[in-house]
Order: C-alpha cells, then sequence, then structure tokens
C-alpha cells in the first residue's frame, strides 16, 4: 500500500454543518471494532480504510484523517454526488471525506441491493489475496484509475480483494458487511 498523502479530489461543502443519521452510531461502533481488531490500521493521521452506507440521497462515509477511536457523529461525510470530469465530491458535513469517497460512489450506483461498504487493510488477508477474488492490477488509492479497476470484478462477489492494497465487504446492512470481514478473518 503507498503512502497516503491525502485526498485526491475537490470537496465542494453544499452545507458546513454534520447531518444526524440513527445509523451514525451503528457506523461509528463498526470503525472502533475494525480499528481494534486491526482492520483499519493507523497511520500518523489516522486510520486506514473507510466504511459507509447508504442514505436515500447518497451515503455517509468515514472522513479523511480521523483515528476511528476518537470519531464521533459530526466526523461523518453525507456525500451526496462526485463529478469525476472536474475531479470533485459534493458533501454536507464539516470533514473531507474519505480518499476512497468515488469508489463507495461507484460500488452503490453499481450494486443497488447493497447499503454498506467496508474498506480496510490486512496483511493477513491480503497473504491469501489468491483464495479471494482480487483485482487484476494494483492502482493508487483515491483514483479513477483504482475504481475503474475494481468495478471489473464488483459484480462477482460481496468480499473482493484491492491488488497488494485492501478488501472490500459488501452487505445489505453493515452488520453483514461487518461480520463477512470477522468470519474471514476467524477463518485464517
Amino acid at each position: 500500500m503507498e503512502d497516503y498523502s491525502g485526498v485526491k479530489f475537490r470537496t465542494v461543502f453544499l452545507r458546513k454543518k454534520p447531518e444526524h443519521d440513527p445509523k451514525n452510531k451503528e457506523l461509528i461502533s463498526w470503525c472502533r471494532k475494525l480499528d481494534e481488531m486491526n482492520l483499519c490500521p493507523c497511520y500518523e493521521n489516522g486510520n486506514s480504510g473507510n466504511l459507509s452506507f447508504r442514505k436515500d440521497k447518497g451515503f455517509v462515509i468515514t472522513p479523511s484523517c480521523c483515528f476511528y477511536k476518537d470519531i464521533n457523529e459530526k466526523d461523518l461525510v453525507h456525500v451526496i454526488k462526485a463529478d469525476n470530469k472536474i475531479r470533485s465530491v459534493f458533501v454536507k458535513g464539516i470533514r473531507k471525506p474519505s480518499s476512497e469517497a468515488v469508489l463507495h460512489l461507484m460500488i452503490y450506483k453499481k450494486r443497488p441491493e447493497i447499503n454498506a461498504v467496508f474498506h480496510g487493510h490486512s496483511k493477513k488477508i491480503l497473504k491469501k489475496e489468491d483464495e479471494f477474488i482480487c483485482t487484476e492490477e494494483e492502482k493508487p488509492y483515491g483514483t479513477i484509475e483504482l475504481v475503474d479497476e475494481v468495478e471489473k470484478i464488483i459484480d462477482k462477489d460481496n468480499f473482493l480483494i484491492m491488488k497488494n492494497h485492501g478488501f472490500i465487504s459488501l452487505g445489505k446492512t453493515m452488520k453483514g458487511a461487518g461480520e463477512r470481514v470477522l468470519r474471514i478473518l476467524a477463518c485464517m
């Protein structure tokens, strides 16, 4: 995995105020659980990985540069839409969204039955990436090239590997996405 150098798109704040959603607490709980399990390991600016859930309009995602042990509801970001031509993501909230927000957006568009996307990093899982559906090529995080590479395999399973990068666990619920990762880890 390459070193983190920040979000690679422009964030357009439609409203700079945190949004309350009853599901926010569940997302925060999963952030802390994956942090405790070292599935979203820390780097100098926060945890790696990102978690989201679908809303009627867009989705709620963890912010960039945030430590999950300290995350709270005001940190979460509601992504409304993205424009890849101008490399911009339109949000409600006070923080920049995760650098993989465009990846989450593509997944929600391509998989309408999916309501939660959990992306994390586990050396243990990556060592066995040949046992899972995996992207053919390694691409830099936060790029359209990575989104395009994942799009090639997004309909093949609910647990995918981004080559030499990390995993994506998809679920109809956050519980489904989270428990899938924990089951896979427990079998290793």
